[in-house]
């Protein structure tokens, strides 16, 4: 038997003078495996999470389109798609599907496993995880659901062999598809015809025995 934890680790600067991307949280996280007998502790996936401080750049009056902006082009585009053009909070036709009435956003990056640990429904359950630790204060969580590129392993600092195979574009839409039907069962619903898909927080997430159950 063995027993599965994610490690999650953040960073903040100390300095009252910053750059406006200080109000994006990044969480770097590693799964973990202990085996129940030998005490033995394996890392067997990572997982990466930002969270967007909306509600505190507002109190200091910082512009929310400059911290989204100067941290990364996907925080651009997320803010263009999700937010008021001069505000904090969510735009009405996402109030209105979502129910997000808190301002802050979390983005959840990736998730990627050790190929003998794919199929438990480890992912699954560390997106969960992340949700229950990081989602407070957040109206909104979002992913981009999509196979990770076969050379990113250098860049998430994990084995060639973590990344799964996905060659041509029908082996990826596939891998996609399956990903996808993943995340529907915690509440994930497409925004539009975007390839994010966003988690109400007001919404109840499924419980870990009901996350279990055979699809």
């Amino acid at each position: 038997m063995a027993s599965f934890d994610v490690v999650l680790r953040t960073r903040a600067s100390l300095h009252p003078c910053g750059e406006p991307d200080e109000f994006v949280s990044a969480y770097n996280g590693v799964i973990t495996c202990t085996d129940d007998e030998t005490g033995r502790l394996t890392n067997v996936g990572r997982v990466h999470a930002l969270k967007v401080h909306a509600s505190l750049a507002a109190d200091h009056g910082e512009s929310l389109f400059a911290v989204c902006d100067s941290h990364s082009h996907e925080l651009h585009l997320l803010h263009t798609m999700l937010y008021e053009p001069e505000g904090y909070a969510f735009r009405d036709a996402i109030v209105e599907r979502f129910e997000a009435i808190e301002c802050d956003l979390l983005v959840l990056d990736y998730v990627v496993l050790a190929p003998k640990w794919r199929g438990l429904k480890l992912g699954l359950l560390a997106v969960r995880k992340m949700v229950d630790l990081l989602g407070g204060g957040c109206g909104l969580a979002v992913s981009l659901i999509a196979p990770l590129r076969h050379d990113s392993h250098s860049l998430l600092r994990v084995p060639p062999s973590w990344i799964p195979l996905a060659t041509g574009k029908q082996s990826r839409r596939e891998a996609a598809v399956k990903l996808r039907q993943h995340y529907r069962r915690m509440g994930f619903v497409r925004l539009g015809r975007t390839p994010y898909y966003a988690l109400p927080m007001m919404k109840t997430t499924p419980s870990v025995e009901e996350l279990m159950e055979p699809e």
